[in-house]
C-alpha cells in the first residue's frame, strides 16, 4: 500500500513524503492501521501554531491535527516522514 503524508506547518511550509508499506517491517500491521484511520478518522481539530497532517492512501485522505496524533498513528506519520521518499 502506498501512503503519502503531508505536513503543513503553522507558517504554511509543507513537507511531503511517500512510503510503500511493503518495505516496512510488520507491513500488515501498518496496512491495518492505515485502513482503520481512513475508515474512522480522528476528529479534525486544527490548533493555532501547530502543524496539520494529511494522510493519503488510495483514493482516500484524512486531515489530522498534531494534537490528535497519538500512539500508532503518530508512529506511522513519523516513520513515513523520516523514511519515505519524494512523492
Amino acid at each position: 500500500m502506498r501512503v503519502v503524508v503531508t505536513e503543513i506547518g503553522w507558517d504554511g511550509s509543507m513537507r511531503r513524503r511517500t512510503l510503500d508499506t511493503c518495505g516496512l517491517t510488520e507491513a500488515g500491521r501498518w496496512e491495518t492501521l492505515i485502513e482503520q484511520i481512513l475508515a474512522f478518522p480522528p476528529p479534525y481539530r486544527a490548533a493555532p501554531g501547530s502543524p496539520v497532517y494529511v494522510i493519503h492512501a488510495g483514493d482516500r485522505a484524512v486531515l489530522v491535527g498534531e494534537q490528535d496524533l497519538a500512539g500508532p498513528l503518530r508512529d506511522l506519520v513519523i516513520t513515513i516522514l523520516a523514511a519515505g521518499g519524494p512523492p
